[in-house]
């Protein structure tokens, strides 16, 4: 379901013209993302004052689908959405927001335990002999790859990052044996990353994996593993407490690798 945001995302970031048609439909979907399912494409085209044709061709540029895949895609983005939050104890406000806190120190201390500073070290000395670092990671851990990307970036190395699977999946056939993956998944065994993994294996790319599971698929093809907690708050599809631990790790392993090699 990320993807379907990722792509008009990426519209939205392409151009610094908002006066674009592929602009002007991608944001008009992304703020009406609920009613599109029932929109004809008569109706996207007039309510962006363009043309139908228009709004085809938009079709066929954000995955070279047709009008009704994709209403079909942000349908099927809605029904994800509506499960975001499992009504419960943890999710009434008075209680939810002490716990909070509370699991997630629980969670960060775990975490602390879990990172070992011979296994920084080892993924320091990677990523120092690494010609190019790639950092992969959906939804949440993309914003931490994002991250990390930056941070590597200014410490010298050369680093890449993409948002969609389309770019992450080209990004991982496009290294060599000479690069690093850094695969950022909390659980390591969703779709989308074992799928990259598989692409990495394939290509003889070592993978440096952040994650909560060494007996995930990622845990299960990394060269070398970072662990983070895998404590969950439960009631919530995000991951209010993994998110926290995956950007402690990438912390982390900033401060060991610029506290050894600059």
């Amino acid at each position: 379901m990320y993807n379907f945001f990722a792509k008009l995302q990426n519209f939205l970031e392409a151009s610094t013209d908002h006066s674009t048609s592929d602009h002007t439909i991608a944001e008009y979907i992304l703020r009406h993302v609920s009613v599109i399912p029932n929109m004809t494409i008569y109706e996207l085209a007039e309510a962006c004052h363009l043309s139908p044709a228009t709004v085809s061709r938009f079709c066929r540029r954000f995955e070279n689908i047709s009008f009704k895949e994709l209403k079909e895609h942000a349908s099927e983005f809605n029904d994800f959405n509506r499960s975001e939050i499992h009504p419960g104890p943890e999710t009434e406000m008075t209680a939810g927001l002490p716990d909070y806190f509370k699991q997630l120190n629980q969670s960060l201390a775990e975490t602390e335990r879990l990172l070992q500073d011979d296994i920084l070290q080892q993924a320091a000395i990677l990523i120092h002999e690494a010609n190019k670092l790639s950092f992969f990671g959906v939804t949440f851990s993309n914003v931490v790859a994002k991250n990390a990307q930056i941070k590597f970036m200014r410490l010298g190395k050369h680093t890449a990052s993409y948002s969609n699977h389309e770019n992450q999946i080209t990004e991982a056939n496009s290294m060599i044996s000479d690069d690093l993956a850094i695969v950022i998944s909390s659980s390591g065994d969703t779709r989308f990353i074992v799928k990259l993994t598989k692409e990495l294996s394939r290509n003889g790319v070592p993978i440096l994996a952040i994650t909560s599971s060494s007996k995930s698929y990622l845990g299960q093809h990394a060269k070398l593993i970072i662990q983070i907690s895998g404590q969950k708050m439960d009631g919530y599809k995000s991951p209010i407490l993994e998110e926290i631990n995956l950007q402690a790790a990438v912390n982390m392993l900033y401060l060991h690798y610029s506290g050894r090699y600059n």
